[in-house]
């Protein structure tokens, strides 16, 4: 028989089981554990996988939480993942705006309901982070509204804010509801599908029988079959909470989910918001035609003037709200050195300019109105994300609700924010994470993280780099932040622009290496940092940065990726037609005559003779054939290179158990490569024993093993 019919039967018959589960619910973990430290720690690697969250990470998402009508109380979603179990605790809770009290569950449970995204011409992409899900309060505040999976389905559920009665489910519709509004009577709810969705997936399957036609639908790294294209309409369903029936929502009632353009704004406008008495604001590009144009702000006034703000002091606003009163025009704000800090503006009725408020490094989104005051989400370098009151006047801030009171008496590790110019003009910033304790004049081993660096620092965009524990573990950590655009690509008109713009096909790239090259100048000359013991993580744009930064810098010792590898072959092959067309649009060569010189810059492979840093892959098996070719020709050079593949994920690690592995193998490949530790329990032995035999790897009598249990993360 012969070898191409072997492994063909052996596809069919390979035996595929899920992990055993317990069945049981995944809060109880939660219940039985202490609500704060007893004695001040150091964070691990648990603690962090076990971070209690609220809402979306996606920036622009929804207010992850629900204010009563009586403003008076707020609903929110809290969604804690645990790792044992491999799923997340979900529970509603209310509580009083005024901070005082005790939060109530009103319901637990549900599945995980990721979000989903178009990409390109794809008309769905299931992502790896929660759909926004804020609960909604009916008109008169007697019940709350949210989504919930089960069964395979997500529909809305009611639940009684007093906890007098039971969730129930409320919704019975064929497809999954991806949002939703109460009726102004609150005698209904207007939900939104997508029944498209399910129909173009029906008319692949159909197709299959006679064989797909491999064509620009397909992306074999997301699917082994065509992607459905095109847009998808979205259905607009009016469900009566009383009658029990269902029908089309009215054009009032869809404007609800899908608000109508006002006619008073510019048709350019990005975001607009009606206050009272007919007053709206709206933010519009200075120059329509370009992508990456500055904006102003603007206010209608019901007396038919407008104030229009086109200072570059009203630039950069992402997020817009009303006071109660209707007096006040309110907006957050990214600012400041990069872009790196955040500022809440007022705008009052009678001033013909905005006045700042405060501004600050944490990151705040997701404001609601609530008299005299904003309710809002806010999270700094070492404060993950909390619910916050902020004076409208003052600035002055007080806590609302803190979901994770446990690590209230945690030792974080000291952060210090540098802030310089890249070679090429361009504003950057970084931080530098210290461990507890840190003594002056110690040099450590570093990792870098990235690609963003705000907010909590908790694993970088990916959140697959446990900034906290390494920094218990005696490492130093480079939070690092992309740098904006090159002033080249200011008046690109479109995305391929912004690359065909550049005067060389690299120049982002060598932009991106010369912001890291500085910020680990500035961190080794703090006098904390080792520059021999320099490692470098990378995910998404994040993995080609650390890839261009391998091939063109001889800053790293050691190496992993979450995402891995752009190069000229299997990059190209697995992402699908549809984008290596667009990106040889973006001037990319792939397969023919100039590829060679092009990728050079770019490519491990052409490099694998100059590059001798230890890499590990931990990648997502919707994703690791773009690393293949790499991890062969690594391997048959006899590199250091292992790559570990994690079941059922998606671009965007989103399994509890896979973060909390991920974080580990990230800790146990740099303590091996940089710091010469190791973990001497007897099950983590095998791994060793296959790093050890790697060229240029510690001799044995050199390893250290972990602190013990009790103190280490």
């Amino acid at each position: 028989m012969s070898p191409l019919l072997l492994a063909a039967l052996a596809q069919s018959i390979v035996p595929v089981a899920t992990p055993s589960e317990s069945g049981g619910d995944p809060c109880t973990t939660f219940e039985s554990a202490p609500t704060s430290q007893a004695e001040a720690l150091p964070m691990s690697i648990a603690e962090l996988a076990e971070i209690a969250d609220i809402g979306s990470p996606v920036p622009g998402s929804p207010p992850a939480f629900g204010i009563s009508p009586d403003r008076k109380r707020i609903a929110v979603l809290v969604s804690r993942g645990n790792p044992a179990e491999n799923h997340y605790c979900q529970r509603l809770l209310v509580m009083p705006i005024s901070g005082q009290g005790i939060p109530v569950e009103l319901a637990r449970g549900g599945a995980f309901i990721a979000d989903d995204y178009s990409l390109r011409d794809f008309s769905f992409v299931q992502a790896g982070w929660p759909r926004p899900n804020p609960p909604r309060w009916s008109p008169d505040g007697t019940l709350i509204a949210f989504l919930r999976r089960e069964e395979g389905r997500t529909q809305v559920w009611l639940v009684d804010p007093d906890g007098n009665a039971p969730p129930r489910r409320a919704t019975d519709l064929a497809d999954d509801i991806d949002t939703f509004a109460w009726a102004a009577d609150g005698r209904g709810l207007i939900v939104a599908s997508r029944p498209g969705i399910h129909a173009a997936a029906q008319a692949i399957a159909e197709e299959g029988s006679s064989g797909f036609l491999y064509d620009e639908r397909f992306a074999p790294q997301l699917a082994d079959r065509p992607i459905p294209t095109g847009e998808v309409t979205t259905r607009y369903t009016f469900v009566s909470l009383f009658e029990g029936y269902t029908r089309v929502a009215t054009a009032e009632e869809r404007a609800m989910l899908a608000p109508l353009r006002p006619g008073k704004t510019s048709t350019t406008a990005t975001m607009w918001r009606t206050g009272t008495q007919d007053r709206l604001a709206w933010i519009e590009p200075k120059e329509p035609e370009q992508i990456l144009s500055p904006t102003r702000l603007v206010i209608a006034d019901p007396d038919g003037r407008r104030r229009v703000c086109s200072r570059s002091e009203c630039e950069g606003i992402f997020e817009l709200w009303w006071s109660s009163d209707g007096t006040s025009l309110m907006a957050l704000q990214r600012t400041g050195w990069a872009r790196s800090r955040t500022a809440l503006l007022r705008w009052d009725n009678e001033e013909a300019l905005p006045q700042r408020v405060f501004e600050t490094d944490d990151v705040i989104a997701g404001c609601h109105s609530a008299g005299r005051e904003a309710i809002c989400t806010r999270e700094g370098s070492t404060r993950p994300i909390r619910i916050v009151a902020f004076n409208l006047r003052s600035g002055a801030q007080r806590i609302v609700y803190d979901p994770n009171p446990q690590l209230a008496g945690t030792r974080w590790g000291e952060v210090r924010r540098l802030r310089f110019r890249n070679a090429y003009g361009v504003e950057s910033f970084a931080d530098l994470v210290l461990p507890p304790g840190h003594r002056a004049g110690e040099r450590l081993p570093m990792v870098v993280a990235g690609y963003s660096s705000r907010g909590f620092l908790r694993g970088g965009t990916g959140d697959d780099v446990p900034i906290q524990p390494l920094a218990a573990r005696g490492f130093a950590v480079l939070s690092f932040a992309r740098p904006g655009f090159l002033p080249a690509v200011r008046e690109a008109r479109s995305e391929i622009e912004t690359r065909t713009l550049l005067e060389e096909p690299w120049a982002d790239r060598r932009s991106v290496l010369s912001s890291l090259e500085m910020a680990i100048e500035l961190a080794v000359g703090s006098g904390a940092v080792d520059q021999r013991r320099i490692g470098i993580t990378g995910f998404s744009d994040g993995g080609a940065s650390a890839q261009f930064a391998l091939i063109n810098s001889d800053l790293f010792a050691a190496a992993s990726f979450t995402t891995c590898c752009e190069d000229s072959g299997s990059f190209a092959l697995v992402a699908g037609p549809r984008f290596t067309d667009y990106l040889r649009a973006m001037g990319y060569p792939y397969f023919d005559g100039p590829a060679d010189a092009f990728w050079q810059p770019m490519s491990l492979l052409r490099n694998v003779e100059n590059i001798d840093t230890p890499m590990l892959i931990l990648a997502a098996d919707s994703e690791y054939e773009a690393a293949l070719d790499v991890w062969e020709t690594y391997r048959h050079r006899g590199k250091a290179i292992e790559m570990r593949v994690f079941p059922g994920e998606t671009h965007y690690r989103w399994q509890p158990a896979h973060r909390l592995a991920t974080y580990r193998w990230q800790i146990d490949w740099f303590s091996f490569w940089l710091a010469h530790q190791w973990d001497c329990s007897a099950a983590r032995m095998p791994q060793y024993a296959r790093w050890l035999a790697f060229p240029d790897a510690p001799e044995r009598s050199d390893l250290h093993c972990y602190p013990p249990a009790s103190t280490a993360p």
